[in-house]
């Protein structure tokens, strides 16, 4: 075994094992840093992303108490963010309960090791449902049979089922009552909308432990026979998988790729868990 027995996992590094084992070694166990652009043109991209992480934080300060009008006037010289924060303040909270939790950690464990899922926002109405809300920034919808697939959408909805007792009253929420919306901003606000259940509980469980079983047994992490995936990665040129990244335009934004835990401090004794 390569993993540390303090390793923790997200979706991010869940997901990229799934896509490459090769891209999981290089990134979590090797350490290795981007030795290359994600995608080209890199100015255009990098704007893209910085706006990206800015609308997010514009949201996280909203729902804190800041009016939305001040928030749209400190970005009136951005003609894509202005665009953005008008659809978000049109819709973006339709319909969500009043209880929300903005940038909530939460971990529980699974085949012996820590998972964690960071949330854009978690709404919640007492004894009713509960709603994930994931902000997208990419340029184009994301097809709904794509995000089934993703682990984001599986270790979201697993770990919240798992670990937000304390945000429903100190009881487990049930399966049902949780949906997880992805919001497209630069759509118009379109949505697409994931259902819970205790059986889909059970299924995730078994998917996710055995997804970490293999991670931890591995002794070998090929490439990926899907050459596509390279065209986005930071590691192919270490690959020998080309030397020019793909359009920036057709790159899905993963807002949560920052989130994986080797990037960021995380205190454990604040971070909510299931209770044994």
């Amino acid at each position: 075994m390569r993993l540390p027995d303090d390793f923790v996992f997200s979706q991010s590094s869940l997901q990229d094992f799934v896509d490459c084992p090769r891209r999981f070694e290089l990134r979590y166990i090797d350490k290795v840093r981007y030795p290359s652009l994600e995608a080209e043109p890199p100015l255009a991209f990098e704007e893209h992303m910085r706006q990206g992480a800015r609308f997010h934080t514009m949201v996280q300060q909203h729902l804190a108490g800041v009016p939305a009008e001040a928030l749209a006037r400190s970005v009136a010289d951005d003609e894509t963010l202005s665009t953005w924060w008008a659809t978000f303040t049109a819709h973006g909270l339709d319909g969500l309960p009043a209880q929300r939790h903005v940038e909530t950690t939460l971990q529980t464990t699974v085949a012996g090791y820590r998972l964690i899922a960071k949330y854009d926002l978690i709404a919640v109405e007492p004894d009713g449902q509960v709603t994930i809300v994931d902000w997208k920034t990419s340029r184009n919808v994301t097809r709904k049979s794509i995000l089934e697939q993703r682990l984001q959408t599986t270790v979201y909805r697993y770990v919240l089922a798992k670990a937000g007792a304390h945000l429903y009253g100190g009881r487990l929420i049930p399966p049902e009552q949780i949906k997880m919306v992805y919001w497209f901003v630069a759509n118009d606000g379109k949505t697409v909308e994931f259902d819970y259940s205790t059986e889909q509980v059970q299924i995730d469980e078994q998917n996710l432990s055995e997804l970490i079983r293999d991670i931890e047994s591995a002794n070998l992490f090929p490439l990926t026979s899907d050459t596509d995936k390279c065209r986005f990665c930071s590691y192919r040129s270490l690959c020998n998988r080309g030397d020019k990244a793909g359009d920036w335009q057709d790159f899905e934004v993963d807002e949560t790729a920052g989130n994986s835990v080797d990037s960021f401090e995380l205190d454990f004794d604040q971070i909510a868990e299931i209770e044994f």
